[in-house]
Parts: C-alpha cells; structure tokens; sequence
C-alpha cells in the first residue's frame, strides 16, 4: 500500500458497555450518556441498568471514552462486556 493510500485508512472500534448508575438518578444520567459523543442507549431497566454502545473513530481511545462513562453524575460502574475493531484498510484495498 502506498502513502497515501495509507492515509485514506480509517478504523471503527465498537464496545458494548453495561452501566449501572443510581435509579435515583437515572433520567439525569440518561440525558448526560446522551449528549457524550458516539454513545447510543439501548435498553434502560427501572433498576438502573443501561445497555450502551460507543462507537469511536480512530482518533479516540476505547479506554477514555469508557472513563468518561464513569464520570458521569449518578453512574455506579461501566462495564466493557463486548468490543469489536475494524480496520478498513482491506476493504479499500479489495475496491482497487
């Protein structure tokens, strides 16, 4: 692969994530998850257990994105329980 076709390369990397926060504070942290970048709510228990997703380009790190989830207002714990990473350098090469 050549150097500029080296610079075209992207890479996505998804987690999974199981957040338990404060049922007290459930709809705050609902709205604060919300408005962080690249987090999806999935499922909400009245327990205070949230399915997320966050979804990160290569910029940002896995590992930052779950601390700031800990730093939220009113969240107990989050948890990675899936991750998946995808490079797309070999679909574009496949496209040439």
């Amino acid at each position: 692969m050549n150097e500029s076709m080296s610079q075209d390369v992207s890479a996505i990397s998804i987690a999974g994530v199981l957040v338990h926060a404060n049922p007290e504070r459930l709809a705050a942290v609902q709205m604060q998850l919300a408005q962080l970048p690249g987090v999806e709510i999935h499922a909400v228990t009245p327990e205070g257990k949230l399915v997320v997703t966050v979804d990160e380009s290569e910029e940002r790190m896995t590992g930052e994105s779950l601390m700031r989830l800990h730093e939220v207002d009113g969240v107990l714990s989050a948890s990675m329980i899936y991750h998946h990473f995808e490079n797309d350098a070999a679909e574009q090469e496949t496209s040439l």
